[in-house]
């Protein structure tokens, strides 16, 4: 461990600013468990994690140490890219989740405490995790390209994220996207959707939501996408179909436990490959940030990145 080049990029604005408030409790926990030095960055903005990654690895950063949510490791993991390719494929990532969402850890089974995830971070363990490419309009209508590690959705879930980013973030991950989940519920409109999986079946009418995910659990805790392995090679498609409110209210609890899947208002596929289109203003959102609207095209990118701070329940 000793030997690598580390960068560590602390987002101070996660978890609602709460972790500008333990930042140096976090950085001196770091320097009593690794005992080297390590070149920090503080973001100040939005894709400033991205620009920061992306400096560090070129270079020559073995290791970029993620501090925040699902918003800040999405945006590292971005940095992680230029030009369609890896800057180094050897250069890892690592994780201390402290955010609003923590979708992204828990579907790779990190320990709750950030003790214990400095600690599985100084393990020196690794582990090769899929990446997912999703390819998309912009507001402005240029066609723009982004990388995930957890999930992709489109419908209700685009609209959640909007909300919690909007009104609740400040409010912390579970309740946030409680609150986000539950006006959804009641505002948003299912819209009517073409999906074809790996240029073969094709899915067409009104959804309520698609999840494209990479990881079994979104922020807040929600098990979406239960069988989904961040490491298979596989992405799983959840698609939410016409769900009226009732439907919604009744359906949309079992989400944390995973139990969804049994009702036919829902269908469930395995994927390399999916593109979406609709004729009207569909929304997409990644690892928790908004990104833009139809069309898109998602596919996976297997043992893209190499993880060091990961557990995989155990695993």
């Amino acid at each position: 461990m000793s030997k690598l080049k580390t960068h560590i990029i602390l987002n101070p604005a996660s978890a609602g600013g709460k972790t500008r408030l333990r930042s140096e409790q976090l950085l001196r926990l770091i320097d009593d468990r690794f005992g080297y030095s390590y070149s920090l960055h503080t973001t100040r903005g939005q894709l400033d994690a991205t620009s920061s990654a992306a400096e560090a690895i070129q270079q020559g950063c073995e290791l970029v140490v993620a501090i925040g949510g699902d918003g800040t490791i999405h945006e590292v993991v971005n940095g992680f890219f230029s030009n369609g390719h890896l800057i180094n494929p050897h250069s890892k990532l690592g994780i201390i989740n402290c955010g609003t969402g923590h979708g992204f850890a828990q579907s790779l089974g990190l320990p709750h405490s950030i003790e214990s995830q400095v600690e599985l971070l100084n393990s020196g363990r690794s582990r090769p995790v899929d990446v997912g490419k999703v390819t998309y309009q912009s507001d402005r209508g240029e066609t723009c390209c982004r990388y995930f590690v957890n999930e992709c959705q489109l419908g209700i879930g685009a609209s959640v994220v909007e909300r919690v980013q909007g009104n609740h973030k400040r409010l912390g991950g579970s309740l946030a996207f409680g609150l986000g989940v539950l006006e959804a519920i009641f505002r948003h409109k299912s819209q009517r959707m073409t999906l074809i999986l790996d240029q073969k079946e094709t899915i067409s009418g009104p959804l309520t939501g698609i999840v494209i995910a990479n990881g079994a659990f979104t922020g807040g805790g929600m098990n979406l996408a239960p069988t989904a392995r961040v490491d298979d090679g596989t992405l799983k498609v959840l698609v939410m179909h016409d769900l009226s409110l009732t439907q919604r209210l009744w359906n949309f609890p079992k989400i944390y436990f995973g139990t969804h899947l049994s009702s036919s208002l829902f269908s469930y596929h395995e994927t390399r490959s999916i593109t979406l289109c609709s004729d009207e203003q569909v929304f997409v959102e990644a690892d928790g940030e908004r990104l833009g609207r139809t069309p898109c095209a998602i596919e996976v990118i297997p043992s893209a990145i190499e993880v060091q701070s990961v557990s995989l329940n155990g695993e």
